[in-house]
Order: structure tokens, then sequence, then C-alpha cells
């Protein structure tokens, strides 16, 4: 009695073989990219946690002086924002100062991680009160 060979193919000698190989990569690397942005989101928001204490902390400094004479006082507060992500080692990124509705000076920063943005906004009171506040996205 004989014996019936039967020819073994590979997976990706059929069509159908192809497209579950496909699916499997293409599956694995939806998945590896989310699990990457998901990481990069949290990396986001604690760098945006970091440079809220630090301007909240560094720009109680600035007066109510400086704060009234804007924008000839600009660059005095630029340095104050600037010195406040170097000493602290933030890896932010001062955007712009403005006075949006003439009464407080709101500094804008914005933090980076890949393609995640946050945008940091530190809002100069007076008296030593500075209230920050984080988007997402670029400012």
């Amino acid at each position: 009695m004989g014996r019936a060979r039967a020819s073994l193919r590979g997976l990706g000698d059929t069509k159908e073989g192809r497209l579950t190989i496909i699916v499997i990569v293409g599956g694995f690397l939806v998945v590896a990219t989310a699990f990457a942005n998901v990481w990069l989101a949290n990396a986001a928001d604690d760098q945006a946690k970091d440079i809220r204490a630090a301007l909240r902390t560094e720009l109680g400094v600035v007066t109510d002086e400086q704060i009234a004479a804007y924008p000839d006082s600009a660059d005095a507060i630029a340095g104050v924002a600037v010195g406040a992500l170097d000493e602290d080692g933030e890896p932010g990124r001062l955007v712009r100062i403005d006075r949006p509705d003439r009464d407080e000076v709101v500094v804008h920063v914005e933090a980076r991680m890949a393609w995640q943005r946050r945008c940091v906004e530190a809002e100069l009171r007076g008296g030593g009160t500075v209230l920050t506040h984080a988007a997402t996205g670029p400012c």
C-alpha cells in the first residue's frame, strides 16, 4: 500500500496566509504605537506638572510694579521664566508673554515629548500670586 504524500506549504504561500501575516504584524504595530502614545502622554503630563510647579515658585518674585509696567518689563519677566526652566532642568520652551485682558500677565511655556505637546500658562496676578494651567497641544 502506498502512502499519499501531502505537500507542505508555507504560511506565505497562499493569499489567506499572507493576509494572516499582514494582520498579525499590523496588529502588533497598532498595539505598540498605542502603548508608546500612552507612555509619551504620561511623560508629557509629568513634564507639564513639573514646569507648572517651577513657574509657580519662581514667578512669584515678579513684583506688582513689573506686572503693571508690562510690556516694558517683558524682558525681566522672560528672564525669570527662563531661569525657572533652566534652574530645574525642565525641558520647556518659553513661547510668549502677553496680557490678554489688561489685568494680569500670562507666560506661555511649551513642553514636548515626541509628538505629545503641553502648553503651560502661568498667570501673574500680583502680590506673589501665580496661577498655572496646562493644556494639551501647542501654545
